[in-house]
This record gives structure tokens, C-alpha cells and sequence, in this order.
């Protein structure tokens, strides 16, 4: 019997509804041609059917791209950041899950796929299952991981962006993504 199974489906449920409390949106699917096809459905009507790609997506999921093409998408990877400014769709990939607080911790280290999670207006994240844990406490292993590579750049990220600086009234994507969707994966590695 596989114990670890068994404490995921609790912890996805906790997540989901912790990062719904947030605004963003949890799925969980149960193959790479399941996710492909739930990220497919998440733009609506996308024209043109542009979506822009974190290089960290290309190198860890090679498969999510290539259905993503077969289904018809033209996958970008910006060279700079003003590049994706403002852009419909991005999709990147998260190191960990936090199901205490609905969280995802990207490790992004280049400039330009950080401007893919905090600049487009639709956030898609791909997050391996496995990679979901319980707590904060659990994420810090990952974190002194990251902080060992020399690449330090990581962020935790819970919902779309939003923002009271305005005559203190709540204004979503104003500062980043409007929309935000988590697609959890089980035959996926984030590394």
C-alpha cells in the first residue's frame, strides 16, 4: 500500500481550498495528457494561441509542451522581460506545493522566466504531486536546497496578484497575474 498516496489526497484538498480562499484555482490531474488538455481548456478562446513558457517548464516537462504544440499552441520563451509585459497566457512550474497556505514556491532564476510568473495576466503553474507538502516547515528543506545552488531567486506565490494601494480598495492583477491556476501532476519531477 502506498502511504504517501494516501496523505495526498487530503493535502490537495487542503490546498485547493486554501489557494480558492486566495482566488486561484487547484487540479489535479492524473497524466501528462490529462494536464496538457486541462491547460489547454484554461484560456477559453485564446487568439492567437500564444502561450508563454518559463525555460524551466521546457527542461523539466518536455512532454506538457510537446502536447501543448500538438494541440495547437505556439509556445514562447521571452529573451527579456518587457517581452511578456501584459501577455494572455504564461505557464511555468513550481518546486513545491504548501498545502497549509494554498503557496507555490517557484525557483526562477533567470530574469526572464520570472517575468512569466509576475507579468502575464493568466498564470498557469505545473506542480508534480509529489512535490506537494503539508507545511511551510516542509518547504524550508527546499528553500536551504535553493540557497545552495548559487541561484537563490525563489518566491512564494498564493493567488492571483492583488493590491489595496489604491484609495485602499482591492484591485486584482494589477501588479501581476489576474487569474492563477495550479495543475497538479503525478508522473512529473520538478527538478
Amino acid at each position: 500500500m502506498d502511504h504517501r498516496r494516501d496523505t495526498l489526497t487530503p493535502l490537495y484538498a487542503t490546498f485547493s481550498t486554501n489557494l480558492a480562499a486566495a482566488g486561484g484555482i487547484a487540479h489535479r490531474t492524473q497524466s501528462t495528457t490529462e494536464a496538457v488538455e486541462t491547460i489547454a481548456g484554461l484560456p477559453g478562446d485564446l487568439s492567437p494561441k500564444v502561450i508563454w513558457v518559463s525555460s524551466r517548464v521546457q527542461e523539466c516537462q518536455p512532454e506538457i509542451i510537446a502536447g501543448l504544440r500538438d494541440a495547437g499552441y505556439e509556445l514562447s520563451v521571452p529573451d527579456q522581460p518587457a517581452t511578456v509585459r501584459d501577455k494572455p497566457v504564461g505557464l511555468t512550474i513550481a518546486r513545491v506545493g504548501i498545502a497549509e497556505t494554498g503557496s507555490v514556491l517557484l525557483h526562477e532564476p533567470e530574469i526572464a522566466d520570472r517575468s512569466v510568473s509576475l507579468m502575464t495576466n493568466l498564470l498557469i503553474v505545473v506542480c508534480p504531486i509529489n512535490e506537494l507538502v503539508p507545511s511551510l516547515d516542509e518547504a524550508a528543506g527546499v528553500l536551504r536546497e535553493i540557497s545552495k545552488s548559487g541561484s537563490s531567486y525563489a518566491t512564494f506565490v498564493t493567488g492571483p496578484s492583488r493590491t489595496a494601494d489604491i484609495e485602499r480598495q482591492l484591485t486584482i492583477g494589477v501588479q501581476g497575474p489576474a487569474v492563477m491556476h495550479v495543475v497538479f501532476v503525478p508522473d512529473i519531477t520538478s527538478m
